[in-house]
Parts: structure tokens; C-alpha cells; sequence
């Protein structure tokens, strides 16, 4: 029987665990979420980020850099 108490007395102290992460994740003065700023490089906002360097191209820009001089 002093399982059954134990296993009821950590499935309460997981769902109060939850409710607290939950409502303090609400309460957060950010607006957003982590899955809405993972989604912000997508964002069509009509503002073009600036250009990601890749390795190719900066191997490409090196090497003009270097037939100039």
C-alpha cells in the first residue's frame, strides 16, 4: 500500500511541477514563443535580412579579392 502512496504523491508533485512551468510561461512578458521565433527567419515582412555568408561564396569573394591585387 505505501507504494500506491508514493506513486499518487509523485504524479501530484508532476502535475503541480506543470502547472507552474505552464502559468509561468504564460505570464512571461514576451510575447512570443519559442516555436514563433524559430519561424522568424521565414517571416514575409517585406524587409529583406541581410545576405548570409556561405562558405562557397566567401571562398568566391577571397578569391576576387586576391585577383584585384
Amino acid at each position: 500500500m505505501e507504494v500506491f502512496a508514493v506513486t499518487i504523491f509523485v504524479s501530484l508533485m508532476f502535475a503541480v511541477l506543470f502547472a507552474a512551468l505552464y502559468l509561468a510561461e504564460r505570464t512571461q512578458k514576451r510575447r512570443g514563443s519559442i516555436e514563433q521565433d524559430a519561424l522568424l527567419p521565414l517571416d514575409d515582412s517585406g524587409c529583406m535580412p541581410a545576405a548570409i555568408s556561405t562558405p562557397s561564396s566567401s571562398h568566391d569573394q577571397h578569391l576576387r579579392h586576391q585577383s584585384t591585387h
